[in-house]
């Protein structure tokens, strides 16, 4: 299942051990999903996963935050980044919906409330945390005998 992760996915899971947020990354980390990054928002999310403000409230390590970085851009789908998206009221959240729809993806996982408005697009489901988690569960028991 293609899942792009929004950056306050990401940065939720450095902060919150544990949390819904840690426990999507650790899915990715055992290959139950696949995640989509476009170097727009790889670059978004490296430069947020070192802001000063956060790197107090982080669980992990300053080495496993590079590590995390790595591991994301070599072990996800990395599309080009060339499909112009305009359907969120903010034009910077424009970037995982266009992310979405060049790599397949089947949901796109934020806390962000202006993407989440938008429900779905073009066929992505927009979802919290949560929600992906609980569809994420159902998917595993509809593939089990």
């Amino acid at each position: 299942m293609r899942v792009v992760l929004d950056t306050n996915v990401v940065i939720s899971a450095t902060l919150i051990q544990g949390g819904k947020e840690d426990q999507i990354l650790r899915a990715w980390q055992h290959r139950a999903i696949e995640s989509v990054f476009s170097p727009q928002i790889l670059e978004e999310v490296g430069r947020a996963l070192f802001y000063e403000k956060l790197q107090k409230f982080r669980w992990m390590t300053e080495e496993e935050i590079t590590m995390l970085l790595q591991r994301l851009a070599q072990e996800s789908l990395l599309v080009p980044g060339r499909v112009t998206v305009a359907a969120s009221r903010d034009p910077e959240d424009n970037k995982f919906l266009a992310a979405a729809i060049e790599g397949e993806a089947r949901y796109v996982v934020s806390g962000d409330k202006d993407l989440l408005d938008l429900k779905t697009y073009r066929g992505v489901r927009i979802v919290t945390p949560a929600a992906f988690l609980r569809a994420l569960r159902k998917a595993r028991k509809r593939r089990k005998p």
